[in-house]
């Protein structure tokens, strides 16, 4: 181990541990050899404690994410997905992946103001797939809801013509 330099002229001195220059140079290596081996096992050991311990300094762990709301992926989530329009958008050499497609779908689909520019922008669509998809989905959230308002008067027809056909009770 070098302690200091010092500077004789032309020379540079360098003064060893009397303890090193004491043995005998063919132990040196031995003795070197085994000072590092003992100081790799003890960074292993105090590295192995350490992962080991817990510390309260530790940044607290994401939340879980919320719950999926499955109504967004049922059986019938891609009815009116524009598969053929978008077809000559998927044969281009830059083309988005299949999955990116239906991802844009389901977020059209499913939530308001996601519209073509939203869809270029932050999915990183063509302008043509973003608006082929925007369109269509606006076209099935006309038609879903037709259907629900014609399902909702139906249920109420038949709510009401079932009240008069049986008539209240008399005591």
């Amino acid at each position: 181990m070098i302690l200091s330099y010092s500077h004789h002229g032309d020379r540079v001195m360098a003064y060893l541990l009397p303890v090193w220059t004491r043995l005998p140079a063919a132990d040196r290596m031995g003795v070197a050899a085994a000072v590092l081996a003992v100081a790799f096992v003890l960074l292993l050991v105090g590295t192995r404690v350490r992962q080991a311990r817990p510390r309260s300094f530790r940044r607290p762990r994401a939340r879980a994410a919320e719950p999926v709301d499955t109504s967004w992926f049922t059986a019938h989530t891609l009815d009116g997905f524009p598969e053929e329009a978008l077809r000559a958008t998927l044969r281009t050499p830059a083309a988005p992946s299949r999955e990116r497609l239906y991802a844009a779908w389901v977020l059209a689909t499913h939530t308001q103001g996601t519209d073509a520019v939203w869809l270029e922008k932050n999915l990183a669509l063509p302008a043509d797939a973003a608006h082929l998809i925007a369109e269509a989905a606006e076209t099935r959230r006309r038609e879903v809801s037709a259907r629900e308002n014609h399902d909702t008067e139906a249920a109420k027809a038949t709510a009401v013509s079932g009240d008069e056909e049986d008539p209240p009770a008399r005591p």
